[in-house]
């Protein structure tokens, strides 16, 4: 019994874990610092931005999170682009390559360790950061050769502050910065090792936040931000309900005139001339339509609009825009690359020459010589013929 008391506690708190970013504070924790956002983006929760809990991010998402700790399977995520506490403030402002303190507020220390990632968005202002342009840039630990702050259990509950490295080659208007906290107290088996014990296995709490900031260039030269696909396309969408019944239809071969009747599920057509068509048209209960024609002809048919009573058609149109390119990094995130397009892969600039969407295994390079052609040996060969 008395065993059963001591693990019971144990279990208890690596179930409420509860910590946020406090520098640069994180769009979900801004309203506590900023009154600018406590009337749109207040959120008691904000400490608790652990991805759904652990259960949920592992047992249903395979470990996913979404960018700013909201579960991954949500439809709209509250803080990212287009979600109703986003404001996509700028809350801090840096220098490039400079070190700064980050400041993260536990106030249940479950050991484990922090990251820290960065996401350039000033190629893609339509869209919100994702992982996988944040891992493009994992900032190192201030005097370490390491992209984890592992000292976590040498603090209690209380304000943590970790000096942070921004990268040398990264200036931006809008960067979205992100903390990662993989928690230390669940039991488990390293799949490498084979060693068990707490934090060791896969499956651990995570806590995400993210924040909106900016870095001022120092002159150094920078990498081309990435571009990024909106989430969020424009979407418009028509519905209409309708129950049309069985009507009979004068077609003429001369102009037609459409009479909209007082009921709205009746369509007449008037004419002066008797040559006829007769078409019966089924409700949409059933999945049949018949025609019996007199007469074999062409006939153009233009529907009217009919009543909207609730959803029984969508037509549907979707419109993505950006920008016209200047030089990026390229993207697996299927994008949609145009003929111009210029791109910087593995140090070397290329040019599309065909118009393609990427995806993982398209990079530039020699196997994808009909999508991309390398200017660097463009520009040496004209060069040498000149």
């Amino acid at each position: 019994m008395f065993g059963f008391l001591v693990l019971f506690p144990y279990f208890l708190i690596s179930v409420y874990g509860h910590g946020y970013l406090f520098e640069p504070v994180a769009r979900s924790s801004a309203w506590l610092v900023d009154s600018s956002f406590r009337q749109c983006c207040t959120w008691p929760n904000h400490m608790e931005m652990f991805c759904g809990g652990m259960g949920h991010q592992w047992n249903v998402n395979d470990g996913k999170c979404s960018i700013c700790g909201e579960a991954y399977d949500k439809k709209v995520k509250l803080f990212e682009k287009g979600g109703a506490m986003y404001k996509g403030t700028i809350v801090k402002t840096y220098t490039q390559g400079q070190q700064i303190d980050v400041k993260v507020v536990l106030t249940a220390n479950h050991k484990g360790y922090f990251e820290f990632r960065l996401c350039n968005l000033d190629a893609s202002p339509l869209a919100d950061a994702t992982q996988e342009c944040l891992d493009r840039h994992q900032l190192i630990i201030a005097d370490t050769n390491s992209t984890k702050f592992r000292n976590v259990s040498q603090y209690g509950s209380e304000m943590i502050t970790v000096r942070v490295q921004l990268p040398s080659d990264v200036s931006c208007q809008h960067c979205v910065f992100q903390w990662k906290y993989t928690a230390g107290n669940s039991w488990g088996t390293d799949p490498i090792t084979g060693q068990s014990g707490a934090g060791l296995g896969r499956e651990n709490e995570t806590f995400m936040g993210c924040s909106d900031i900016s870095i001022l260039p120092d002159g150094s030269p920078t990498d081309p931000p990435m571009v990024i696909i909106p989430t969020t396309s424009t979407i418009t969408t028509t519905s209409t309900t309708t129950k049309i019944s069985t009507t009979t239809a004068t077609v003429i071969t001369s102009t037609h005139h459409w009479t909209r009747p007082t009921t709205t599920n009746q369509w007449s057509a008037s004419s002066t001339k008797s040559s006829t068509i007769q078409w019966t048209w089924p409700s949409f209960s059933t999945h049949e339509a018949s025609s019996t024609s007199t007469k074999t002809s062409t006939i153009h048919w233009t529907w009217p609009s009919l009543s909207t009573h609730g959803a029984f058609s969508s037509p549907t149109t979707i419109t993505t825009t950006r920008r016209p390119l200047g030089l990026t990094t390229w993207s697996s995130d299927l994008f949609d690359y145009q003929i111009g397009d210029e791109v910087m892969y593995d140090g070397v600039k290329y040019r599309c020459v065909a118009p393609h969407r990427s995806f993982p295994g398209a990079e530039p390079g020699v196997l994808t010589w009909a999508l991309w052609e390398p200017v660097q040996e463009e520009e040496e060969e004209t060069s040498a013929e000149k």
